[in-house]
């Protein structure tokens, strides 16, 4: 290790969650509340043997208190909670040429990571089994990456389509710039594949073909610091009968803006967000219009509490953030959210939209509901940080409609608001 120049570090992370009324329905009395202490402990070995040659591991253990007691406490049982997050291998300067090259299972994080993100709120982490080509000079960054997300070692569909022709792997593939010549700003620019034939149909080599382009543009101007994202999404998806494909035509956008208001006490800063992603107004027909918000961190994106994803959504923000005293932050946000089609579900931060709140209903209303959180960070000393947070979600007339349709009077179709605390201590060495 002396003589590789290994350098170890790593994180210890506790978190206490507590959430009720899970689903919104008053019906289902004691069975939605939940309550749990999830850890993550991470040991990470940085080795740079060379020059232009960094080698790093990550060790992460990813358990629940207590879950060990149901898969054999005090026995030789294994958990699997034990796993790589990261294994990869960096070559800077790769024969010569002022590329970089990184190999191996690690973390891609883009831009605000709306769309591609390590997802570090999770108590596992998002990592990626990709290579990485990365350009670098004073005017512009240039990534380009390929990420298996599923091997099926060559197995096809046999018997469909000719197999010669058939890839029944899930595949990832990207080049992103980063323009650093605009005075004051940062131009992002990508374009995005997701590739999936792990499940392709009789009539067609694939499950999904979805191409991504967007730009990003971040900065800051009188004070005014802002964000704004916008994606376009085109391609073919499987599934809308046997001979044919359906027509990916989806988009986003995001656009944020802040000021920290001059001379005010306790650095006192403003903020308000605006945020629409396409939904799908006719699920008989063959173009499919949900926007696919592909891998991103969306904790923090769009309300703490994790009931929106950046799909079939309108959704605006205003916050308030000031700092007390100096090792403390507080954070205040009010969300709204509605659908963009209401003949389109409602998803969650996973892209999901599992429940009867969320089922697609045509007929009912398309405002989903309101959300508020308060969000405490300390710094306790250099290594530890302490984060707090209480949100309430008020459910709307599009949660009450849905629960009016599916429950009788008899069951109780009363819609309950959702919500949820926690308290996080993180050490980092």
């Amino acid at each position: 290790p002396a003589l590789a120049e290994v350098k170890f570090g790593g994180e210890y992370r506790l978190r206490a969650e507590s959430r009720d009324d899970t689903d919104f329905w008053d019906g289902n009395v004691g069975g939605d509340n939940t309550t749990f202490y999830g850890q993550r402990v991470r040991l990470t070995g940085v080795a740079t043997p060379t020059d232009d040659t960094t080698v790093k591991i990550t060790i992460q253990d990813s358990r629940t208190w207590g879950e060990e007691g149901t898969c054999g406490l005090n026995t030789d049982t294994w958990c699997g909670i034990l796993d790589i997050h990261e294994a990869f291998l960096q070559i800077n300067n790769f024969f010569g040429a002022p590329i970089a090259l990184k190999v191996g299972t690690q973390e891609l994080v883009y831009g605000d990571q709306r769309l591609i993100g390590s997802f570090g709120w999770s108590n596992n982490g998002r990592h990626f089994d990709a290579l990485k080509l990365m350009y670098s000079n004073d005017m512009v960054n240039v990534d380009a990456f390929t990420a298996k997300i599923d091997e099926n070692n060559g197995v096809s569909s046999w018997g469909t389509v000719d197999e010669d022709e058939v890839d029944d792997d899930v595949d990832f593939h990207g080049i992103y710039a980063t323009i650093k010549s605009i005075p004051n700003n940062t131009l992002d620019v990508y374009a995005l594949l997701y590739r999936d034939g792990s499940a392709a149909a009789v009539s067609s080599e694939i499950e999904s073909d979805i191409r991504t382009y967007g730009a990003r543009l971040a900065g800051a101007f009188a004070g005014v610091d802002y964000t704004a994202e916008y994606a376009l999404q085109s391609g073919e998806v499987d599934g809308c009968g046997v001979t044919d494909l359906c027509d990916v035509d989806a988009n986003a956008y995001a656009i944020k803006l802040g000021y920290t208001i001059p001379g005010a006490p306790m650095g006192l800063r403003v903020g308000a967000e605006y945020d629409y992603a396409s939904g799908d107004d006719d699920a008989a027909d063959d173009n499919v219009e949900t926007f696919n918000q592909l891998y991103p961190t969306n904790h923090d994106k769009y309300g703490y509490m994790d009931q929106q994803g950046w799909r079939n959504m309108k959704a605006w923000n205003i916050n308030v953030a000031a700092k007390p005293i100096a090792k403390l932050g507080v954070r205040l946000d009010y969300w709204n959210f509605a659908l963009a089609e209401d003949a389109d579900g409602w998803y969650n931060a996973g892209g999901n939209a599992p429940g009867v709140a969320r089922t697609v209903c045509a007929t009912c209303s398309e405002k989903m509901g309101s959300e508020i959180d308060v969000t405490l960070n300390y710094k306790y000393n250099d290594a530890v940080g302490i984060q707090a947070g209480v949100s309430r979600f008020m459910a709307g007339s599009g949660i009450k409609d849905r629960l009016e349709l599916a429950y009788t009077p008899a069951q109780g179709e009363d819609a309950e608001d959702m919500d949820w605390m926690y308290v996080q201590i993180t050490a980092n060495f």
